[in-house]
């Protein structure tokens, strides 16, 4: 029982490091670069269906974001904040406490 105690910061740490990984490598702001250009596609298709003349309505140039999130995304997104929280402080605490020392 220790043993599985002992190896679960460790798992922790693996999955904050895979976490991180993906979000520095900028999955997120590809995501957010795909909807922008959606976005000014969706703008140009409505000024030209203005010149057209055309009967436009809202509906026709919002797209529905789909959820693809789950439980456990949910989850381990939270627990990914977490982890970055206390890493942060206890970061934040070392330097602190060795700046102290220092002077």
């Amino acid at each position: 029982m220790k043993k599985i105690i002992k190896y679960i910061p460790i798992l922790l740490l693996i999955f904050f490091l895979c976490l991180l990984y993906i979000y520095q490598n900028g999955y997120y702001e590809k995501y957010l670069r795909k909807k922008i250009d959606m976005t000014n596609y969706n703008i140009e298709k409505f000024e030209q269906d203005i010149k057209d003349g055309k009967d436009v309505t809202i509906d026709d140039y919002i797209e529905e974001e789909k959820d693809y999130s789950s439980k456990l995304s949910n989850l381990s997104l939270k627990l990914s904040y977490r982890i970055e929280n206390i890493v942060d402080k206890s970061i934040k605490y070392f330097f602190k406490k060795l700046s102290s020392y220092l002077e």
